[in-house]
């Protein structure tokens, strides 16, 4: 996530191709926002009794 959504200085051509193409992603489609949700809140827990 660090990666995703902070611009690093040392960060060369493909590594900010690669980031601008996963931000196109995971901001740009539904599955892509499915699936930072779900990473977001996790897994269920289960009640312990």
């Amino acid at each position: 996530m660090t990666r995703l959504l902070h611009d690093f200085p040392d960060q060369n051509a493909f590594d900010a191709k690669m980031q601008a193409a996963d931000r196109r992603y995971y901001l740009g489609s539904r599955a892509g926002l499915t699936t930072i949700a779900e990473n977001y809140v996790g897994l269920p827990m289960e009640r312990v009794a």
